[in-house]
């Protein structure tokens, strides 16, 4: 499924601690992995058409620095039976990583959330946002604490908003079960005016007193009761399309806030790795959704697999 994966780096540690994660990966996938650090400039300057590229000034004292990182790294994974290469890139930071991308015709980007310390934390993490917002391949992010994966996927859990956007996860999480022979739980947290998440019974059909009365004063019950009915009926039907190809699915329907029901249920389950979209609905919505993928990725130590949908 990600025959070749792009992995940035900037020499600090905290990239670093994707590494596990690449490696587990692309073993079972017998991937290649492709190695890349970006040299920042350290100016540009503006012509007087504002519809031509800016030029950028870079020193080079470090190239030969970061080739060799990059070099040592790659032995590490031909030690371990990857093949590995290396790929410099000169330019912005988002943009190169994205050129990177486009060149190596990689099928994953991962990525850590932050870099260095200090104020390059908040740069780095700015980096994850704009590939997060700009870019159309599916991003594997971790924190820097996030534990390493030395065992094969056994659960990985996938947030549904009820959208035909939440669903291009799918293939994704088909593929990585298939590939680790893991478990799978659909998750599907109705957005209600309740802060506080709670389970709901999937297996039972909703009536008006399984409904919450405050929601009901607020929204009217027949509403109330139609929401939470479609939000089960389209999350069983993706649990059972995805037992009928053979794989080990629950699912399982919460009420409140949709970071804090994500969170929780990956904490429950132990997810070895969460599966979303970054958009959902259209709309308004798509930024809602976006901040969801962002929310889970600031609040939980765990690997995150973000898919943007076509």
């Amino acid at each position: 499924m990600y025959r070749t994966i792009l992995v940035p780096l900037d020499g600090s540690e905290r990239a670093e601690a994707i590494i596990p994660h690449v490696e587990n990966l692309a073993q079972h996938e017998h991937a290649k992995v492709v190695l890349t650090q970006v040299i920042e400039p350290v100016s540009r300057s503006f012509v007087l058409d504002p519809d031509a590229p800016p030029k950028y000034k870079f020193d080079t004292s470090g190239a030969d620095t970061a080739k060799a990182y990059l070099a040592r790294w790659q032995k590490k994974f031909e030690l371990q039976g990857i093949n590995a290469e290396t790929l410099l890139m000169w330019g912005p930071t988002v943009e190169s990583i994205i050129h990177a991308a486009n060149e190596a015709k990689a099928d994953l980007i991962a990525v850590t959330s932050q870099g260095r310390s200090g104020l390059a934390q908040v740069f780095y993490g700015s980096v994850a946002s704009g590939l997060l917002n700009r870019v159309r391949r599916p991003l594997l992010l971790v924190r820097p604490n996030t534990r390493p994966i030395t065992a094969d996927n056994r659960h990985i859990l996938a947030p549904m908003d009820g959208s035909k956007r939440s669903e291009a996860i799918l293939p994704h999480v088909e593929g990585v079960a298939k590939l680790y022979d893991a478990e799978v739980t659909l998750l599907r947290v109705v957005v209600t005016l309740n802060q506080n998440v709670a389970y709901d019974n999937i297996e039972a059909e909703f009536e008006a007193k399984e409904v919450h009365g405050h929601l009901l004063n607020r929204l009217g019950e027949s509403q109330e009761v139609e929401r939470f009915s479609k939000a089960r009926e389209h999350i069983l039907v993706q649990r059972n399309k995805l037992r009928q190809k053979g794989l080990n699915v629950e699912a399982l329907l919460m009420h409140g806030r949709p970071v804090d029901g994500i969170v929780r249920t990956a904490e429950n389950i132990q997810a070895d790795l969460i599966a979303l979209t970054s958009q959902g609905h259209t709309g308004l919505a798509q930024v809602f959704y976006g901040s969801v993928a962002s929310g889970v990725m600031n609040q939980i130590e765990r690997p995150l697999l973000l898919v943007k949908p076509n």
